[in-house]
């Protein structure tokens, strides 16, 4: 059970990269328009992690986390998110008790054509999930495809 989403930025393929894994760029396009969202921590290796803090047009303050398990600037990037508390402490995702408490994501980069990159970031449940979790995550990927959609718009305006 997965969701894939797939985008063509007209860039070269270690300047999108930089933008997935240099927290002060990934702040400025990542998450809903009107969000504004900040790194608390940021220890971007293999084994490492990262933090971050976003404020959403609803009010509310969501914190979550990034376990990087392997970054291959030269083709993908893979890490484990999960929502937690300020202090980093797992919590619920604040928009669905129902929704599956780890995702692992998996962004794969390729050259397209001369100065364009494909980038192609899939979702999949990581880790134990009820059945319920499973219907939640299958009912939200009309909700996934239009916050990425978002998102990628943002990054195609930073490239430019």
């Amino acid at each position: 059970m997965s969701f894939e989403i797939k985008h063509v930025f007209k860039a070269d393929l270690p300047t999108v990269f930089n933008m997935w894994v240099r927290p002060d760029r990934l702040s400025k396009w990542l998450g809903p328009d009107g969000a504004r969202m900040t790194f608390v921590s940021a220890d971007v290796r293999e084994g490492g992690s990262a933090r971050w803090e976003m404020s959403t047009n609803d009010g509310l303050k969501k914190y979550g986390q990034l376990s990087y398990k392997i970054i291959n600037p030269a083709s993908h990037l893979i890490y484990i998110q999960h929502f937690c508390d300020k202090k980093g402490r797992f919590v619920k995702a604040p928009f669905s008790a129902t929704y599956p408490d780890y995702l692992l994501t998996t962004v794969h980069f390729g050259k397209e054509a001369e100065g364009r990159t494909g980038v192609t970031v899939k979702w999949e449940i990581f880790g134990e999930a009820s059945e319920t979790e499973r219907s939640t995550f299958l009912e939200m990927k009309a909700v996934m495809r239009s916050g990425w959609t978002a998102s990628f718009k943002k990054l195609e305006k930073l490239l430019k």
